[in-house]
């Protein structure tokens, strides 16, 4: 599915994530994991609907510019992980799915369930998007 050169990116907002999220058959967890950065507000929006606590994982294989830095995804950084033995982890977008696998390897023994607006993982906000979108919390807005 491509869109017209000119055409605006469809944009997605706090309430549009929650609304879609809100009607997610979501398992029974302990904690979420927001994937920084780009998971942190969905993440964020997240535990606060499941009024669950919230913990941090950045993982990268990219540099400030975007570009691929590492063959691998490392951990950048944790902060906060929620005790229990079952996890949600939300992050913006997966395309290859390698951030999503590195958090599960991370987070094990822990079983993990893996959240996404757009792309591959357990459960997907918006399955039908499968183009770039404008995320109303960007800091480009």
């Amino acid at each position: 599915m491509g869109r017209a050169v000119d055409a605006p990116l469809p944009e997605i907002g706090d309430a549009d994530l929650l609304a879609r999220v809100g009607g997610l058959r979501i398992p029974s967890v302990d904690g979420v994991v927001a994937v920084e950065r780009g998971g942190s507000t969905p993440g964020r929006l997240v535990a606060g609907l499941l009024n669950l606590p919230l913990g941090r994982l950045r993982i990268s294989y990219r540099d400030e510019s975007n570009s691929i830095s590492t063959p691998e995804p490392v951990v950048v950084s944790r902060a906060d992980i929620p005790p229990g033995d079952h996890l949600l982890v939300v992050d913006d977008v997966s395309v290859t799915g390698a951030t999503l696998g590195k958090a599960r390897r991370v987070l094990a023994p822990r079983l993990v369930t893996t959240l996404v607006m757009i792309g591959d993982a357990d459960l997907v906000a918006f399955p039908e998007i499968e183009s770039c979108v404008r995320w109303a919390w960007s800091k480009d807005l």
